[in-house]
């Protein structure tokens, strides 16, 4: 206690931001050890898993995510941050990609046009942008009050709401080509007129659950249709929602989305570094890529490149007065935007690989993302060490 009272200010507060980080990962790395242990005892296998996944991405977490952000209009009210950060994810992500094809990729000797390299560009590209982010949220900030808890899940929310869309459309372009699954050819298409289904089945590989569950959260934010559904509470008076009900149903089943999804993450990664994989693509009959050299490569753009990036859009943003500054009120904005920013590569690149029949590839890309997430666990608590510091948190913590 001594030595602390006489440390500089700064040097507390960075040690405990740096003690906050710590505490997270060590929640990331055990809950790591429970979900390989339930893989090893056969507790949870791949269709049990694939179950629950989609559980949690089609019901939990779309629950969780719009809840979230009802709360936080109902309180803070929707302004030009918060419509800017969508936009944010959309270009940082597309930096990103140019860079790692045009640069990254030919400075490490890794062909672009091999189902391996796209998956590469993919995974420079494409941080895990909704699962981690939130559990790390959760294990900052949930014993410091609601108000930044739920000012972190409604940024990741709004942050997916334009990261989602190009993951599932760009990126799995990118990543597929022309490997890509194709729906069922009808005689309407084979007349050059696409059918009304084909249409919206076209659609809806556009706004995934998680989007769904973002844009309904902010339909429902609308004034009149809010106070049918959630309670309000003004001089002091709560006012019972009509069907406030189905608010605390979905906000009560949300809860459940971030363990859930930190488990299906856990296992997925177990389930994959334990598939027997060859040496060689079947496809193009070439030798893997090292994976010393791949780790390298995405490395450098996650943990280097990526923060950089997203460091100098919000400086832009902010020159332009469309956010505050890092300590200021938008503080909750850059430190989850640039925490995204820091995530390991998204492992639904593996969910599409699989689809397209490339099984070899899935299972290498899997075994490469467990070595992905268990490195991450530095560069990540040391970027939330630096931001916890930078945005003033610590005095609330």
């Amino acid at each position: 206690m001594f030595v602390k009272s006489i440390l500089p200010r700064d040097v507390q507060l960075s040690s405990q931001a740096f003690g906050a980080a710590n505490q997270a990962m060590a929640e990331l790395f055990t809950a790591g050890c429970i979900g390989s242990t339930c893989v090893q005892k056969g507790y949870l296998d791949p269709d049990i898993v694939r179950s629950l996944s989609k559980t949690c991405f089609s019901i939990l977490l779309p629950m969780f995510l719009s809840t979230s952000i009802m709360k936080t209009v109902q309180k803070y009210g929707l302004g030009i941050t918060s419509l800017a950060v969508p936009v944010v994810a959309i270009v940082h992500c597309l930096a990103l990609y140019f860079i790692s094809r045009n640069i990254l990729l030919p400075l490490f000797d890794i062909d672009g046009q091999t189902v391996e390299g796209r998956a590469t560009i993919v995974c420079c590209s494409f941080g895990n942008a909704g699962v981690v982010p939130l559990i790390f949220a959760e294990a900052l900030f949930r014993n410091q009050g609601k108000d930044l808890l739920q000012k972190a899940s409604s940024q990741i929310s709004l942050y997916l709401l334009g990261w989602s869309p190009l993951f599932w459309s760009f990126g799995r372009n990118a990543l597929l080509g022309d490997l890509m699954p194709n729906l069922p050819i009808s005689d309407d298409v084979l007349g050059g007129k696409p059918s009304i289904l084909e249409r919206m089945q076209s659609l809806k590989s556009l706004f995934p659950p998680p989007v769904v569950g973002v844009t309904i959260g902010l339909i429902l934010s609308i004034p009149f249709l809010r106070n049918l559904i959630m309670n309000s509470s003004h001089d002091g008076i709560t006012k019972q929602a009509p069907l406030g009900v189905v608010f605390n149903s979905c906000q009560n089943f949300g809860r459940a989305a971030n363990p859930l999804a930190l488990l299906v993450l856990t296992s997925s990664l177990a389930l994959g570094k334990s598939r027997k994989v060859d040496v060689t693509n079947k496809n193009t009959e070439e030798l893997a890529v090292p994976v010393l050299r791949r780790w390298c490569c995405v490395s450098i753009a996650r943990f280097a490149l990526s923060p950089s990036i997203m460091v100098f859009l919000l400086t832009l943003l902010e020159k332009c007065n469309l956010i505050g500054s890092i300590n200021g009120e938008d503080a909750m904005t850059w430190f989850m935007l640039i925490l995204a920013a820091c995530m390991p590569s998204a492992q639904n690149s593996v969910i599409m690989l699989q689809v397209a029949d490339q099984t070899d590839e899935a299972s290498r890309l899997a075994k490469f993302l467990f070595s992905m997430y268990a490195t991450s666990m530095i560069p990540v608590m040391l970027a939330a060490t630096i931001m916890l510091d930078k945005c003033n948190f610590m005095t609330s913590l």
